[in-house]
């Protein structure tokens, strides 16, 4: 009962923030249009790009940590708060100096962005201390207050003044009333964060160093995009992408359900051969359905998306969906996989999988998109996913009760995609 209560608590808390979060692109989308929204887009990829050095990688670690060691999560959270402030002060730091330095046009624009992302993580943070402890309900209502203040914030002062520099400052304003409105909800259910010892926290940083690298190339996907369309094409086509790619990430959402809720028991369950290869399956099944469905969906209603979210002005992204969805399948089978690893303390072996498959997007890419556009990007994506979902099975199969039978299902759900892809080469 347990398990089925928090993956519906956090499955409220995905749909709160996957509303929200479609209606405000939808929003900036429209108002901006495809180009402004482009030159949005970009930068604050930018800055999440940045924004990855200081989320480190923690809330996976500590999701596993605390798992497998309930006792030690008050100094665990401490010491990863403490190792986070020293991170983001470096970072504020070297983008400070590059931003005047480097003469960069939309400076506030980055910088505002910057202050929006480096407090998205520290929110994260902060509430994997909830999901950890198993108090779903009280995220629950943290992020439906959170997430409708982000929308009304960003959404309202877009409507004014539709400007890149009106989004890029109310994205900071938003950031910082959630992060303001989560503190104290921790402390209220907790005990309030504090800073660590800095020479103990800097112990924590070296042990969580394997997920701070995992982590930074896994997201990668989804912010090094609109770098990479915007030097070969140009902002127009980050503006199309990334509205597809919002529509993506916000199903991928799902991810962090799922990782919330499995990684602690699975990770409490490590030693136990037997009960971890259960856990396993159910990991399996949970991120192989969710993502067929999903992926599925973005095929089939492509054109009633395209309309509905953004307009006539995105219709070129309506051929593209069938691309995302099957994108969208290949990442969870991937991760399906990638959660068992980490569950069982294989994160270095991720670190090098994921480092893997982006050499080989970093190879092929170049050559599909001057090809191909947007098309090619999103092949390169497909193929580099591919090949990491079949490291990551190679080496978790023997902790999976019947293998066999998830390599089925992830053959059977790749069919299903093969007759909305005609459209392409």
């Amino acid at each position: 009962m347990a398990l089925k209560k928090n993956l519906a608590l956090m499955g409220v808390t995905t749909a709160v923030r996957l509303g929200a979060g479609l209606f405000t692109f939808s929003v900036l989308a429209r108002l901006l249009g495809p180009e402004s929204f482009g030159v949005l887009m970009l930068w604050l990829s930018v800055s999440a790009l940045l924004s990855l050095i200081t989320n480190y990688g923690l809330t996976p670690y500590v999701l596993r940590e605390i798992g497998a060691n309930p006792a030690s999560a008050e100094s665990i959270i401490n010491e990863g708060l403490t190792g986070k402030l020293l991170l983001t002060a470096v970072v504020f730091g070297c983008a400070i100096v590059a931003a005047w330095g480097l003469g960069i046009e939309l400076k506030q624009v980055f910088l505002c962005l910057l202050v929006a992302s480096v407090a998205d993580t520290f929110s994260e943070f902060l509430n994997a201390g909830f999901r950890a402890r198993d108090r779903f309900d009280a995220e629950t209502r943290i992020a439906t207050i959170t997430s409708l203040s982000h929308a009304a914030i960003v959404a309202g002062a877009v409507f004014v003044y539709p400007t890149v520099e009106v989004a890029a400052f109310a994205y900071a304003i938003s950031r910082l009333v959630v992060l303001a409105i989560t503190v104290p909800a921790v402390a209220r259910h907790f005990a309030a964060p504090r800073l660590a010892e800095l020479g103990v926290s800097l112990v924590r940083l070296r042990k969580a160093i394997s997920y701070a690298i995992d982590f930074g190339f896994q997201s990668l996907f989804g912010q090094i995009d609109s770098v990479v369309l915007n030097h070969f094409i140009g902002p127009v086509a980050v503006g199309l992408y990334q509205a597809g790619m919002r529509v993506f990430q916000g199903g991928s959402t799902a991810v962090q359900v799922l990782a919330n809720v499995f990684l602690p028991r699975a990770a409490a369950k490590a030693e136990n051969a037997g009960e971890f290869g259960r856990e396993s399956k159910r990991i399996q099944m949970a991120f192989l359905s969710f993502g067929a469905l999903f992926g599925i969906a973005l095929a089939v209603f492509s054109e009633l998306i395209v309309h509905v979210l953004f307009g006539s002005a995105y219709s070129d992204l309506v051929r593209l969906f069938p691309l995302f969805g099957l994108l969208f399948f290949v990442r969870f089978a991937a991760a399906a996989w990638g959660i068992v690893l980490t569950a069982a303390g294989e994160q270095r072996f991720r670190t090098v999988a994921t480092v893997i498959h982006w050499l080989l997007i970093a190879g092929i890419a170049p050559i599909l998109v001057t090809r191909m556009g947007i098309v090619g990007w999103l092949i390169s994506l497909i193929i580099g996913n591919g090949l990491l979902g079949f490291l990551y099975a190679l080496r978790g199969a023997s902790r999976v009760d019947s293998p066999w039978t998830t390599v089925g299902m992830t053959a059977l759900g790749g069919i299903a995609f093969v007759p909305f892809l005609h459209a392409f080469p």
